[in-house]
């Protein structure tokens, strides 16, 4: 019985650590600041829907933002994703519009419900991505004839390990905790070439290996109302939290491709990167099924407060300021929704069908100007057939798809506008697992 969800656990760990490497990552310029994109730390099925899923229980799927909702699962269940992303980035002084694109996998996940009051899940996951190269072009100010070219890039990321708990204490209530080690290589680097070869060219890069430990702390509530409805309320908490960041940086000057003399490096040195504050609040309401695990429809709302001016890099630099995020999305599944499909038992009635919206006041201030995320989502679960199963054996294959729309910044102020589309492929596989076969 448990051959088949180990086997493919095993088999997409490897593939998954392995791509973490090989995969094409961030290829913005908003990546230079702290710690690069952050990703949404929701899966398929809640990134269809805004990515709001904070008060809804969620018997067949993990919902790593809000730990308390592990000891909701009804069956042990395997989650994986990847994403595509086309991305448009426009600026209107000096002006430019270039396409560019990004893929790779997203999350890998397994929740297992030990007892009825007890929950767990465990995961690996992408934190932070930085990509970027931007070339800028000015004129020396002691000699206008000069012209001065610079080149600045970055790359890397930080990737999150996690282990969660969930635990019931009372009917309809339960709390929850996420342990989470995040490790990972960030590196940048700045050169200034000159155009008149009577000036040494000069590169400065740091590196920078960053690992360390987040706890994040959830609250959820859910109130069963007549006729199967329901209300829920969810809260999370991840406090400021300090991470181990070595870095080296290196300084040197140039004369064509040739280091000429070094200016600084080659000393490790021991510093703290501390990352914000978190708080995220839900409330979601909906109606289940008899005959369904998961509701057959909801409607959620989300709100996050990212306290961003906590944030301090190694070097103790704070370039970010205090944002939020309001999220709203729902799904409903047409046989389970509307009474006169209950007896329609057509594929496309049996497919969850989701949407969304989302608005950021990101935590990145450039020229004045706090920049602005916002889009729509769309999504779909479509289920995959099952051969007969034994007795008492329940087995649900899921195929996610959802995709969001959006743009980011603005061609004011000279900033760069980027909008994009993101497409999220995940598989969730759910099983019943110990089952002791008496005859077959």
């Amino acid at each position: 019985m448990l051959k088949r969800p180990i086997g493919i656990i095993f088999l997409l760990s490897v593939l998954f650590t392995f791509t973490l490497s090989a995969q094409v990552t961030s290829v913005s310029p908003y990546s230079r600041f702290a710690v690069g994109d952050l990703l949404p730390q929701t899966f398929t099925r809640s990134l269809g829907m805004g990515s709001a899923s904070m008060g809804l229980a969620t018997p067949l799927n993990v919902d790593i933002t809000n730990p308390a909702s592990y000891h909701n699962l009804r069956l042990t269940t395997f989650e994986a994703g990847m994403e595509f992303s086309l991305l448009q980035q426009q600026q209107a002084d000096p002006p430019f519009n270039i396409s560019n694109n990004t893929s790779g996998f997203r999350f890998l996940t397994f929740g297992i419900p030990l007892t009825d009051w007890w929950g767990t899940a465990a995961g690996l996951k992408p934190y932070s991505f930085k990509g970027y190269n931007i070339n800028t072009q000015r004129r020396l100010a002691a000699d206008t004839n000069v012209v001065i070219n610079d080149n600045f890039t970055g790359e890397g990321g930080i990737n999150r390990v996690f282990w969660g708990n969930s635990f019931k204490l009372a009917e309809g209530f339960s709390l929850g905790v996420n342990f989470s080690y995040l490790f990972g290589p960030l590196s940048e680097s700045a050169r200034v070439d000159f155009d008149d070869n009577t000036f040494l060219d000069t590169r400065s890069s740091i590196e920078t290996n960053v690992s360390g430990i987040l706890l994040e702390y959830g609250a959820q509530y859910t109130y069963h109302l007549s006729n199967n409805s329901f209300i829920g309320v969810g809260l999370s908490l991840a406090n400021s939290s300090n991470l181990n960041a070595d870095f080296n940086q290196y300084q040197y000057t140039l004369e064509g491709n040739q280091p000429v003399d070094t200016l600084k490096g080659g000393v490790t040195q021991q510093g703290t990167l501390t990352l914000p504050s978190e708080f995220r609040a839900g409330f979601s309401f909906g109606k289940n099924h008899p005959n369904l695990l998961n509701p057959a429809w909801a409607l959620n709302f989300d709100f996050e407060n990212y306290a961003g001016s906590q944030f301090r890099d190694a070097q103790g630099a704070a370039p970010l300021v205090d944002g939020y995020t309001l999220q709203l999305g729902g799904f409903f599944m047409p046989r389970y929704t509307f009474s006169r499909l209950e007896r329609s038992p057509g594929y496309f009635n049996n497919i969850e069908y989701r949407f969304g919206a989302y608005y950021e006041n990101t935590p990145l201030s450039l020229a004045g100007m706090q920049l602005t995320d916002y889009g729509i989502t769309f999504g779909l679960g479509l289920p995959i057939r099952q051969k007969s199963p034994a007795p008492g054996e329940v087995k649900i294959s899921t195929l996610n798809i959802g995709a969001r729309l959006g743009r980011r910044g603005t061609l004011q102020n000279n900033l760069i506008q980027e909008e994009y589309l993101n497409i999220y492929i995940g598989i969730t596989l759910n099983d019943k697992w110990f089952i002791d076969y008496k005859y077959r």
